[in-house]
């Protein structure tokens, strides 16, 4: 089973036997960029905090091609001007040996509503790169955070 959580060489509980990865959508349209961020459900992995969409890659599946696929299971159909093809601005990976985590940030222009919501996602919001981190942060989001966004 590929989607099922798996225990790293430093000990860690990750979800997806073959790496994760999720993307971080930047309108940056604007001096002050925002980023959409999702509540994760109370009943799913580190519930109560707000992480992005995002989850286990799939067999032969990229990382971004699993990040967009999660993006749209959790927020519903992602509109025409997210890039699908393009090299992302940033990558960030998460090496924990035998497993990974990949962060695509992706510029999108302009923010959207998300039509839709999986069991997964509580709520969603658009946010600066500063106030993300004031909000409850999934761990591994709030390590990651300053290489993503440039936040101070």
């Amino acid at each position: 089973m590929i989607e099922r959580f798996v225990l790293c060489s430093r000990g860690c509980q990750h979800w997806g036997a073959l790496g994760a990865a999720g993307v971080l959508l930047r309108a940056a349209a604007d001096p002050d960029p925002r980023y959409l961020l999702v509540l994760r459900h109370p009943r799913s992995h580190q519930g109560g905090t707000w992480a992005l969409p995002g989850g286990a890659l799939l067999p032969g599946e990229s990382a971004l091609a699993g990040a967009l696929r999660e993006a749209e299971e959790e927020l519903g159909p992602l509109p025409a001007h997210i890039p699908r093809a393009h090299p992302p601005a940033r990558a960030y990976v998460d090496d924990h040996g035998q497993w990974s985590y990949t962060t695509l940030v992706l510029d999108i222009g302009t923010m959207f509503e998300p039509s839709a919501a999986n069991w997964e996602t509580a709520d969603w919001t658009w946010v600066s790169a500063r106030h993300a981190l004031t909000m409850p942060l999934l761990p591994a989001l709030r390590a990651a955070w300053p290489a993503l966004t440039d936040a101070v």
